[in-house]
C-alpha cells in the first residue's frame, strides 16, 4: 500500500482545525499551531516562552487542565473571553523537566457558555486518533530530542515484540537497541556485525529525515519501506510500510528479466528490437558480433546505418499491419569477418490495438542448410547430366562394340565354310583378320573400363604444381616424342587444386593427341602455357597438327568418336578426349577446343586455382 499524502500527517499539527499548544511540565509555552494563533488572536507572534497562564481567564483553572479533558475559560489577545473544551496529553519521561503537555483546544466560539452547554469539542481529537489507528501504514512522531511523541497501531505491529514495549518518551537510540535484540527486526543474529550495521543504517536514515524513502530487509525475509520527514517545529514524522509483497513481485520480475536476458544471449539466434522509427532499442550479442560492433555501439542508432542500400528491411517492416503483423525472408549477407552467411529472418510488428509499439526481428543462421540445398541441387543436376550422358554412352558403346563383333562372327563363319569345303587356301588370312578384330574388341573393352574407372573416381583435392604434372606426362610419352621428333615447350604454369594422377592422365592424352595427329612431313610442335583468371587457372595446348574442324568441337569429346577412320595412320579407340573431359569435369573444370585457332588444334583446360 502506498504511503499516504504528507498533508494527512501535517494535519496532526499544522493543519488541524483545533488549536494545539505544547508546554513543558512547568507550564512554559514551547510551540503552538496556526489554529492556536488564530483562536487567541496572536496572528503576528504567539507568546512562546511565556507561561501558559497568560492564555487563561482565571489562573486558578488548574493551569488549563494538566491531564485528561475538561472545559477551560481563556482570554484572547484583545481581552475577549471564550470557553474551550481542552484535552491535555502528557508525554515524555518520568522527570518533570523531561515532560511535555500537548493541549488540544476546541471551541464553538461562544463566550461565557456554561460547561454543561458546551458541545463535545474533543470529538475531532478523538477522530484524529482513530484515523491514525486505522491507517495501514506505520506512523510515529518524534520530538526534536528524538523521543517518541505518538505512534499508531500499525507502527507497533511492524516492530513486532519491540512494538509492544514502546512507550511515549522512549528515545530512538533505545528503540534501536531493542530492535537489535533477538526479538528485534534486524535480519541478522543479535550482536553480529551485520545486525549492528543494520541498526546504524536505521538511525542514520532517521536522523537524515529528508523525506526520501528507502527499502530494506528485516526479520523473516520481509521488506520495509522507511520515510522520515522533519517538520517545521523540529519534530520528525516516521512512516513505515511493509512492502514485502511488492518486493517479491519486483524480485520475481527481475528473475524473469535475468532469465530472459540469459536466454536471449545463449540461444544461437540473432535478436533485435526496434522502435517504430527503426531505432534499435535492443540487440543481443550475436547480432552485434555479426556486424562487428558492441551492443552499446548499436543501440540508439537506426537500422539503416548497418544494412546495405538495397536491403529491403525497412520496407518490409513498414509493410507490417495489425492484420498481417509477421513475415519471414531469407537473406545472404557478409559478416564483419568477411564470411558469407545465409540468415532466415522472422520479422514481427507488435501492436497495442491499432497503435504500433515496436518491431522484433529474429534471425537464424541457415548457412549449412543452404549449402546442403545447393549441394543437393548440384548433385541433382549432375545426376541428370550423367543419366543423359549414360543414354548417349550406351547407344555409342552398343554401336562401336557390335562392329568388331560382327566382323569376328563373319570371319569365323567363312573359316568354318572353307574347312567344310576342304578349301583351306584362305583360312590363314581369315584367321589373321579374326585375331585383328579380336584385338580391336579387347582394346575397346579396355578403353571402356578405363573410362568407367576414371569417370567414377573420387579424387582427393590438394595443391598441385602443374609443371610437375606436365613433366611426368612428358616422361610417359618420351618414346613417342623421340620417334616423332616433337618439340614441346612448357612455360610457367600456376598451381591448381586437384588430383595429380588424374591431371597427369588428362595432360598425357592431350599431348599424345598433338603428337599423333601431326601433319605429314612437318615436325610436331606443342606449347603448354597457363594463366589465372578469377578463381580459375586456364591451361592452353596449341599445336601445329592437322587441326579440327570447329563444327566438330563438341562431338570430339563423345566416347568412341573418331574424325580420322584410318587406323593405320591414326590408331586409337576414340576414348582419349572423352577421358580428358571427364577428368576436367570431376575437378569442377572444363576442356574446350578453341574454334578460332587455325594453325592446328588448341585445347584449353580450366581448373580451380590454388
Amino acid at each position: 500500500m502506498p504511503i499516504p499524502d504528507r498533508t494527512i500527517l501535517e494535519a496532526l499539527y499544522n493543519d488541524l482545525a483545533d488549536a494545539v499548544v505544547v508546554t513543558d511540565r512547568a507550564g512554559v509555552i514551547l510551540s503552538a499551531n496556526p489554529a492556536a494563533s488564530i483562536l487567541f488572536g496572536f496572528e503576528l507572534a504567539f507568546p512562546v516562552g511565556q507561561p501558559f497562564s497568560v492564555l487563561l481567564h482565571r489562573v486558578s483553572e488548574a493551569q488549563g487542565i494538566s491531564a485528561g479533558s475538561g472545559s477551560v475559560h481563556y482570554t484572547r489577545a484583545d481581552g475577549s473571553r471564550f470557553a474551550g473544551r481542552t484535552r491535555a496529553i502528557a508525554v515524555g519521561g518520568e522527570a518533570e523537566a523531561e515532560g511535555r503537555l500537548i493541549r488540544i483546544i476546541s471551541t464553538a466560539d461562544r463566550p461565557e457558555l456554561p460547561d454543561q452547554e458546551l458541545p463535545d469539542m474533543a470529538s475531532s481529537s478523538r477522530a484524529v486518533d482513530t484515523a491514525l489507528d486505522v491507517i495501514a501504514e506505520g506512523i510515529a512522531i518524534y520530538d526534536k530530542d528524538e523521543r517518541l511523541l505518538l505512534c499508531n497501531r500499525a507502527y507497533r505491529a511492524l516492530l513486532g515484540p519491540v512494538g509492544e514495549r514502546l512507550r511515549i518518551g522512549m528515545p530512538v537510540a533505545e528503540i534501536a537497541l531493542d530492535i537489535a535484540s533477538g526479538e528485534g527486526m534486524a535480519p541478522a543474529p543479535s550482536g553480529s556485525p551485520e545486525a549492528k550495521a543494520w541498526v546504524r543504517r536505521q538511525i542514520d536514515l532517521f536522523r537524515r529525515a529528508d523525506g526520501k524513502a528507502e527499502i530494506f530487509s528485516y526479520n523473516n525475509g520481509r521488506w520495509l519501506r522507511a520515510e522520515n520527514t522533519l517538520t517545521a517545529d523540529g519534530n520528525t514524522v516516521a512512516i513505515r510500510v511493509d512492502v514485502t509483497d511488492l518486493k517479491r513481485i519486483e524480485m520475481a520480475l527481475e528473475r524473469q528479466r535475468q532469465d530472459y536476458a540469459t536466454l536471449v544471449e545463449t540461444i544461437p539466434d540473432l535478436i533485435t528490437r526496434l522502435a517504430p522509427d527503426l531505432t534499435y532499442t535492443f540487440v543481443n550479442q550475436r547480432f552485434a558480433a555479426l556486424i562487428g560492433l558492441s551492443q552499446d555501439e548499436v543501440v540508439g542508432r537506426r537500422c539503416r546505418d548497418f544494412i546495405a542500400k538495397d536491403d529491403p528491411l525497412a520496407e518490409i517492416l513498414f509493410g507490417l499491419t495489425p492484420e498481417a503483423p509477421a513475415t519471414t525472408r531469407e537473406q545472404r549477407r557478409r559478416t564483419a569477418g568477411g564470411d558469407d552467411v545465409w540468415i532466415l529472418w522472422s520479422n514481427l510488428a507488435v501492436f497495442e490495438g491499432k497503435e504500433l509499439s515496436e518491431y522484433v526481428t529474429v534471425g537464424r543462421d541457415i548457412t549449412e542448410m543452404k549449402q546442403q540445398q545447393m549441394r543437393i541441387a548440384e548433385q541433382s543436376f549432375e545426376l541428370q547430366r550423367k543419366n543423359e550422358a549414360l543414354g548417349q554412352f550406351t547407344s555409342s558403346v552398343s554401336h562401336d562394340l557390335k562392329a568388331p563383333m560382327r566382323q569376328i562372327s563373319m570371319f569365323a563363319d567363312m573359316i568354318a565354310d572353307d574347312i567344310a569345303a576342304n578349301d583351306l587356301g584362305n583360312v590363314a588370312d581369315y584367321a589373321s583378320k579374326l585375331r585383328e578384330k579380336s584385338r580391336r574388341l579387347i582394346q575397346l573393352v579396355d578403353s571402356l573400363l578405363d573410362y568407367a574407372r576414371i569417370a567414377d573416381r573420387i579424387f582427393s583435392p590438394q595443391r598441385v604444381a602443374l609443371r610437375d604434372v606436365v613433366e611426368d606426362a612428358l616422361g610417359n610419352l618420351q618414346s613417342h616424342i623421340e620417334e616423332s621428333g616433337a618439340r614441346v615447350t612448357v612455360e610457367d604454369l600456376p598451381d591448381v587444386i586437384g588430383d595429380a594422377e588424374l591431371l597427369k592422365r588428362l595432360f598425357q592424352n592431350i599431348i599424345g593427341n598433338a603428337i599423333k595427329y601431326r601433319r605429314a612431313g612437318v615436325t610436331p610442335e606443342l606449347t603448354v602455357n597457363g594463366w589465372r583468371e578469377g578463381g580459375l587457372v586456364h591451361i592452353a595446348f596449341p599445336d601445329n597438327g592437322v587441326g579440327i574442324d570447329p563444327r566438330h568441337a563438341d562431338r570430339i569429346f563423345d566416347i568412341f568418336q573418331r574424325l580420322h577412320r584410318n587406323e593405320d595412320i591414326y590408331p586409337g579407340t576414340g576414348v582419349g578426349l572423352s577421358l580428358a573431359r571427364r577428368i576436367a569435369e570431376s575437378h569442377g573444370g572444363t576442356i574446350v577446343l578453341d574454334p578460332d585457332y587455325r594453325t592446328g588444334a588448341r585445347f584449353i583446360v580450366s581448373l580451380p586455382s590454388a
